[in-house]
């Protein structure tokens, strides 16, 4: 049906208050009217058969309208966005698919944070991800020109309520590179620091002062999706999530021993049931483990170290190995295996970027990631996937041998076993797989996975 009476950007609540105005019309020679006629008499008037009809060519409009938008404000192109913002002023509060909004999507261009709120951009939205403001997501990776044109235009500098437990501060020191200019600026604002921005940091006069005002901020915890860890196994380890921080260069033992110093609990458990010192044995990191069990923390329970019979006895439910490597362009490497034949099997994007992709060719598979991500690690941009349908025994046995040699290790004994680093505990993806990771004496990840279901 012909849609050119309706407006470039219609408004389905004013075609709702023109239905109801039609409504009350027909009433006054119909008093049986019902509002359905109203609407079909108004999608009539606009060129369609139904108001179903209308509705739905309303709403593809209005979605074009704000995926244009959207990329005008990730672009930071500000001929663009000031367009469409003088078109559509809504805009610029609207919420957008994903439930973010503008000022989240341009935190990377100051000079588009400051257009969209000379439009009433409002600094205090939340998105549905991560409970986040936009200024959680400037603090985290945007220029100091957005953080500060963010704390001019009235947002909250503390920004408690994050999904990580984080604040804003928390965002700007404790995902990378910790961004001690942004940290500076908060401060100044009146953010205060929590243990874990401080501890990413490495800022023992900070964890002191903490302690002081408050003795329970040592019981600050992480996220579900951080595993809940104290400061304590933050210090010792990174989560299994976006959490990871790259402060971890050997100058984070003082920090670990200015935790035990000031109390921090030894015999805390994270969600996964280990205390920091269970995590410094899977990682085989001695130093913490000398720390830790010197400072009186308990060394967990023993498992009875693994007979090489038993891991020889899990081979048959090794299906199969899937080597994923790390590249800086995952586009450019995708299409360059698909043009020698594989086929692209599987990906996931994040923001518009492929973050993730699976390649086949027969019998082949390859697996690609961004060598740059900060999660990755800097050791190596290869690793190895291998599936099992045991996966539970196997995870059982290496870590049975990796705390016995940590046990073992404590007690000033020599290990004839070679080391099995863990880099990443057992748990379940949320991409439908349980899986666990060790490291080999390479640096290269092996990771042993089982498909749900």
């Amino acid at each position: 049906m012909p849609s050119h009476d309706l407006p470039e950007r219609p408004s389905l609540e004013y075609l709702k208050k023109l239905a109801k105005e039609r409504l009350r019309a027909l009433r006054q020679t119909d008093p049986d009217a019902r509002l359905a006629q109203a609407q079909r008499a108004v999608a009539r008037d606009h060129g369609f058969s139904s108001w179903r009809a209308l509705r739905a060519e309303v709403e593809r409009r209005v979605s074009r309208s704000r995926e244009t938008f959207a990329a005008a404000c990730k672009s930071g192109e500000l001929a663009s966005l000031s367009r469409i913002l003088e078109a559509d002023p809504t805009l610029a509060r609207a919420r957008l698919p994903g439930g973010t909004t503008g000022l989240h999507l341009a935190v990377a261009h100051p000079q588009a944070v400051l257009l969209l709120l000379e439009h009433g951009a409002d600094p205090g939205a939340r998105d549905e991800g991560d409970n986040a403001l936009p200024i959680h997501f400037a603090a985290g990776g945007g220029p100091l020109e957005s953080v500060r044109a963010l704390l001019d235009a009235g947002s909250d500098v503390q920004g408690v309520g994050d999904a990580h437990r984080l604040d804003v501060i928390g965002w700007a020191s404790c995902f990378a590179e910790a961004r001690r200019d942004v940290v500076t600026l908060l401060l100044e604002r009146g953010a205060r620091h929590h243990v874990f921005s401080a501890v990413a940091l490495a800022d023992q006069e900070a964890l002191r002062n903490l302690v002081e005002e408050d003795p329970a901020a040592l019981q600050r915890r992480l996220s579900a999706g951080e595993q809940e860890q104290t400061a304590l196994h933050y210090v010792v380890a990174p989560p299994d999530g976006l959490v990871g921080g790259l402060f971890r260069t050997g100058e984070h033992y003082r920090t670990l021993e200015a935790l035990i110093g000031l109390g921090a609990e030894l015999e805390a458990v994270d969600a996964r049931g280990r205390t920091p010192l269970a995590v410094a044995m899977l990682r085989g990191d001695v130093q913490a483990m000398r720390l830790l069990h010197d400072a009186g923390a308990r060394e967990p329970e023993a498992l009875e170290a693994s007979r090489r019979e038993s891991l020889s006895a899990l081979a048959p439910s090794i299906a199969k190995v899937r080597p994923m490597l790390g590249v800086p362009d995952m586009e450019a490497t995708v299409a360059w295996y698909r043009a020698i034949g594989f086929e692209l099997t599987a990906s996931h994007e994040e923001d518009g970027r492929m973050d993730w992709a699976s390649v086949t060719f027969g019998g082949a598979e390859l697996m690609f990631a961004p060598s740059t991500e900060p999660w990755r690690g800097a050791t190596s941009s290869l690793s190895l996937w291998i599936m099992t349908d045991r996966l539970d025994e196997l995870y059982a046995l290496l870590k049975g041998r990796q705390l016995a040699r940590a046990h073992a290790s404590l007690a000033g004994q020599g290990a004839d076993t070679p080391e099995v680093r863990f880099t990443v505990d057992l748990h379940t993806a949320f991409y439908g797989q349980r899986e666990f990771g060790v490291r080999d004496p390479n640096g290269v990840e092996v990771m042993f996975y089982q498909p749900l279901g």
